[in-house]
């Protein structure tokens, strides 16, 4: 099945009944889901005869093998693409045209107002976006294919971890190992927090060593297009013993009694997860979860475990690394089958460190399957 030719044929009906001639597209990543391209500086528009592809020189014959089927206009190098957009415009006879207005600029669509006078240009907000949301099956492989990616670099990559690696040391050989098992890259830069930096959702990389704490946070995703996104939290074998610079892993937080929490909260996220639901209700079930523990025995009476969760439970995931749906407390989002999210629940705690466990999850229509195959049990990492 020619998923691609659907999704065009999705966008002219939503134009149509929008009242719209025509709709340029300039997002690199939306050119892509509509075309199958894969490079940049290209235009899409979807004209009432034709839909059309506007690029350059450089890039002729990998439109030729990404999309036979498509007509191109490949501009020379005396020509903007925008200059190329607009002739193209003004040549089919449009009057009524959208455009993407979350995404084009201010400038861009100030010039193609004065290139081509007889359009009116009308910006439109998340039109392909919407349709991006609910993926098709070969959308569906092709981010099961990066979480695979993503893992089998993961493995590498605690294989040969080192008590003096750093932070820094631990991103960078992360990436390699993300490529060398088969990503393009990365899904973004990863997140690798050493201790009580782990307290810091996105905490970025520092000269902090492996060996200086006892537990480790490491977000990260694979890019083959598609992209993953995963977190797991892990006790370190090489400082093991509560660090004398650590005041509050002295004073009796307990990774496994937290990470037991999370991971409940993960669960009953999973468990809410369904057709229909509401994306608030089921960051509420992870949340009332934490919100909800209370300590074992008098320990952290001070501790409201609530205020801990920071963030909201996940995000929809694809050719970006954030989509919709949103899964937080004030989403209208409403899950459907074929939606891939991510489901992230976390506690932060100053001083202390962070615990994370992020899983992409498939949603059906009885409920979910989790595309991530890593244990989510606690584990510790083992030296080299």
């Amino acid at each position: 099945m020619n998923y691609i030719r659907q999704r065009r044929s999705a966008l002219s009906q939503t134009l149509q009944a929008q009242g719209f001639d025509g709709f340029l597209i300039t997002a690199p990543v939306n050119v892509t889901y509509l075309t199958g391209f894969t490079g940049d500086a290209s235009f899409y528009a979807a004209l009432p005869k034709n839909n059309t592809l506007i690029s350059d020189t450089r890039f002729s014959a990998q439109i030729e093998e990404e999309c036979p089927d498509l007509e191109a206009v490949i501009r020379g190098h005396n020509k903007t693409t925008l200059e190329a957009a607009a002739e193209t415009l003004t040549k089919s006879g449009a009057r009524s045209v959208g455009v993407e207005g979350n995404r084009i600029t201010l400038g861009e669509l100030e010039a193609l107002k004065q290139l081509a006078p007889k359009v009116t240009f009308v910006p439109v907000d998340g039109v392909v976006e919407a349709q991006r949301v609910v993926k098709d099956p070969g959308e569906v492989e092709k981010i099961r294919e990066a979480v695979r990616v993503a893992e089998r670099g993961f493995r590498m990559f605690i294989a040969t971890l080192r008590e003096a690696d750093t932070e820094k040391d631990m991103v960078d050989a992360l990436e390699g190992y993300v490529r060398r098992a088969g990503g393009r890259s990365t899904s973004f830069p990863p997140i690798v927090a050493v201790g009580e930096r782990g307290a810091l959702p996105h905490a970025p990389p520092t000269t902090r060593q492996l060996g200086e704490a006892s537990k480790l946070l490491v977000d990260w995703g694979a890019d083959l297009g598609y992209k993953s996104d995963i977190t797991r939290t892990l006790k370190s074998p090489f400082g093991t013993a509560p660090s004398r610079r650590n005041k509050m892993e002295r004073v009796g937080f307990d990774f496994d009694e937290l990470y037991a929490v999370v991971l409940a909260s993960q669960n009953a996220a999973l468990a809410a997860i369904r057709s229909g639901v509401k994306a608030k209700d089921v960051d509420s079930a992870a949340r009332k979860v934490i919100a909800g523990y209370k300590f074992k025995g008098d320990k952290h009476p001070d501790t409201d475990l609530g205020n801990c969760f920071t963030h909201g439970l996940g995000h929809g995931i694809g050719l970006e690394i954030h989509e919709g749906p949103r899964i937080r407390a004030n989403s209208e989002d409403v899950l459907e089958a074929g939606m891939v999210v991510t489901i992230e629940p976390g506690v932060y705690i100053p001083g202390w460190g962070g615990i994370r466990i992020e899983d992409d999850v498939l949603v059906t229509h009885d409920g979910y399957r989790l595309l991530t195959t890593l244990s989510r049990e606690p584990a510790m990492l083992t030296a080299s």
